[in-house]
């Protein structure tokens, strides 16, 4: 009995993700396994774009998005981690239920501030688009482009609250 109910729960998971139609039911902070082409993975971020000007992200920094298999989100900006749950759509993706760790700044870098404006942009149920080309993902969001690099593979662990900044 109990192979049957997990036979015919895959069966309506096939159902609903052959549908587009139904593919882009349910809520913001609802979260369902991701797109296998991004989620699993680190993507350090190497550049972001905002009013027209590209900003180059130095390595060190750290700045990097996590699309964890279980429908978790994470945005380390190097000072503070923002995460949340997310779940993909037909050009990308929405976020859900978001929190962020509290470290303050008082620096002036113009790249570790603007990876926190980038970063804050990720509010809950804000939708950013995806762009996926073999290691290179661009995502949208709100008036940022950030360019990634994909990073190394992820096991099935939730986020972080915090990074420690």
């Amino acid at each position: 009995m109990r192979h049957r109910a997990w036979f015919l729960a895959l069966v309506g998971l096939c159902i609903l993700l052959a549908s587009p139609a139904l593919a882009g039911c349910g809520s913001a902070t609802s979260a369902r396994p991701a797109s296998p082409g991004f989620t699993g993975y680190d993507w350090q971020v190497l550049a972001i774009s905002h009013d027209g000007q590209e900003t180059r992200i130095p390595a060190r920094m750290q700045v990097a998005l996590r699309f964890y298999p279980g429908g978790q989100f994470g945005a380390d900006d190097s000072i503070n981690f923002h995460s949340g749950t997310y779940r993909t759509t037909g050009d990308g993706f929405t976020t859900g239920d978001m929190a962020v760790s509290a470290a303050g700044y008082g620096g002036h870098d113009p790249a570790i501030l603007l990876a926190m404006n980038a970063m804050d942009s990720f509010g809950n149920g804000v939708h950013a688009t995806v762009k996926l080309t073999g290691d290179r993902l661009v995502v949208g969001v709100d008036s940022y482009t950030l360019t990634c690099q994909r990073g190394g593979p992820r096991a099935d662990d939730p986020a972080p609250a915090s990074t420690g900044g």
